[in-house]
């Protein structure tokens, strides 16, 4: 995590011979929070906090840092942050980020300390093409090269599909070019679509205009041909589920491919119960791996203890009891058992020797030593007892799903952890229980086909087009698409499913601010884009017992 938020102040422009004081540091932090990047800050600032770098954070507002906790963040962090980029030139040691980092030192060095470059070594013109998903220090290197060369510039991209911000990206740059390199553009707007029917490119220009922060554009449409453009409500997730095999079985009775068809989710827990339903279906579908919570360690302790549930009940011997319980208890809590409370709960339980996890419930919440703490009045055993005891006695599979996610804190959404597994960013355990709802009580069958989803998983064939030329027996081997939004930039497809589409999830129920409201309308601005012949949005009645509401984008588009 530490390494995680050093690369990232220097996405955020941060200069370890630059920003060398206070004021410097304050200064930065001011021209961040004039591009709307404060918020990045912010995670940066709570990992430090969860590492025990910095005290607890204090915010004012959606987007401030307060002045206070800056000088905080300077002399606990910032200094160390220096000294490390420092010490990691010394040791020509190298992340993926210090590729761009160290590149722009060296040419703005060059640039201040020797004249510029001229002759065949100079370059004349930069191009910068996707210009929109460009960081801080994505610009200053582009400044660097700029200076060093004494070139032109010129950038390319959209800004309605300025999408990255997750990786500090921001459309600012974009929108005014000018302030960021003091220098005046010509701005010349590309308004014919190429890629998109006719009413495709009306109905998305409806929803971006909704967007103040941008650049007002009139688009028109190459082609004169439209989309289908469909609203399907359905009732429940099961009923999605069926819906989207029949497109699927529809576009292979027409003679196209599936791997011409993409489900694209907002995120990437929304995509798992298709992961599972299409492995049971025999359908062949393909998802970028880091994509799959499936190849994640959580995942697989989550399944470990569904089969420790499956035989909670049955007779073993009292060792593989104890392991299992233990299991258990490490994932009760945020974190698991230190290995003298492990040894201790060991210990006890091998004193009654229980044949069977239920049978162990009662003796762990008559544990009285310590336990995450000083157990006082043995609380904590009895609060591990009883969220054991609500997840042995679930009667079916959703049950047991909705116990885990909502009594074992160890499998909680924990931004910290998800730095390395991307399970907890956004633990699936809704989605998983709509899917399970079909398998009441089989367990077994539940696993298998989350074995057989996985081994899909173990080869993802390249985006491409050349599957046109195979006949029409061998169209069920190509693979549909599933992906998020985000991964879904710059791809095509015949057939567009967007999973969701309701109120919380597009947008996403965490974006309050006007800015973070008008990403999740570019996100979805992109999604809908990606269809040449078909686009179907999905609005279940229920999830989950809830009835939702459709999402506002609908309306926006003008349906």
């Amino acid at each position: 995590m530490l390494m995680n938020v050093i690369d990232a102040f220097k996405s955020l422009g941060f200069d370890h011979q630059r920003h060398t004081n206070y004021e410097l540091f304050g200064q930065h932090l001011d021209y961040l929070e004039n591009q709307n990047l404060m918020w990045h800050m912010e995670k940066q600032f709570n990992s430090l906090t969860k590492l025990g770098i910095l005290q607890t954070m204090s915010t004012t507002g959606d987007s401030e840092v307060p002045k206070d906790d800056r000088r905080e963040v300077y002399e606990a962090f910032f200094q160390f942050w220096c000294a490390a980029s420092k010490q990691l030139i010394s040791n020509a040691t190298f992340t993926q980020e210090d590729q761009k980092y160290f590149a722009y030192l060296d040419e703005r060095q060059k640039a201040e300390e020797t004249k510029p470059l001229s002759g065949a070594v100079r370059t004349s013109h930069v191009f910068v093409d996707e210009f929109q998903d460009i960081n801080p220090l994505d610009l200053n290197l582009v400044k660097a090269i700029m200076q060093r060369n004494r070139a032109m510039l010129t950038v390319v991209g959209d800004d309605d599909q300025a999408i990255y911000e997750w990786r500090g990206a921001t459309p600012e740059y974009i929108l005014n070019p000018g302030k960021f390199f003091e220098a005046d553009f010509d701005t010349h707007v590309l308004d014919i679509n190429y890629r998109s029917p006719a009413n495709i490119v009306a109905h998305s220009k409806c929803l971006i205009e909704h967007n103040q922060r941008r650049v007002q554009k009139l688009m028109n449409a190459s082609s004169q041909e439209s989309a289908s453009v469909n609203v399907k409500r359905t009732a429940d997730m099961a009923d999605a589920l069926d819906y989207v095999c029949r497109v699927i079985d529809d576009s292979i009775a027409q003679g196209t491919s599936p791997a011409k068809v993409a489900v694209i989710g907002r995120k990437r827990s929304q995509i798992i119960p298709y992961q599972i339903h299409f492995a049971r279906k025999d359908i062949s579908f393909c998802t970028a791996e880091d994509l799959s919570v499936f190849l994640s360690e959580t995942f697989k302790r989550l399944l470990n203890l569904i089969e420790i549930k499956i035989r909670a009940s049955s007779r073993q011997r009292s060792s593989q009891v104890a392991k299992d319980v233990l299991q258990l208890c490490n994932l009760v809590k945020r974190y698991p058992l230190n290995k003298k409370d492990e040894y201790n709960v060991r210990k006890h339980l091998n004193v009654s020797r229980p044949t069977s996890v239920e049978a162990s419930i009662d003796i762990l919440a008559h544990y009285r030593g310590n336990l995450k703490g000083s157990n006082t009045d043995g609380q904590m055993s009895v609060t591990m007892a009883e969220a054991i005891r609500k997840f042995v006695a679930a009667e079916t599979v959703r049950n047991t799903l909705l116990t885990l996610g909502a009594d074992f804190e160890g499998l909680q959404t924990d931004m910290g952890k998800a730095e390395d597994d991307i399970f907890y960013t956004d633990p699936p355990f809704f989605q998983l229980a709509e899917l399970a709802s079909s398998y009441e009580d089989d367990y077994d069958q539940f696993i298998d086909d989350i074995e057989r989803a996985k081994e899909q998983l173990v080869y993802t064939p390249p985006f491409s087009d050349e599957e046109q030329g195979k006949s029409a027996n061998e169209l069920w081997k190509r693979p549909v698409h599933l992906m998020t939004a985000l991964r879904a930039k710059g791809k095509e497809f015949d057939t567009v499913v967007l999973l969701d589409t309701v109120d919380g999830i597009w947008p996403n129920q965490n974006a309050n601010t006007s800015a973070q409201l008008e990403a999740e309308r570019r996100v979805f601005y992109v999604a809908f884009t990606r269809a040449r012949k078909r686009v179907v949005m999905l609005v279940s009645d229920h999830m989950g017992g809830r009835k939702l509401a459709i999402s506002p984008y609908i309306e926006e588009l003008g349906l």
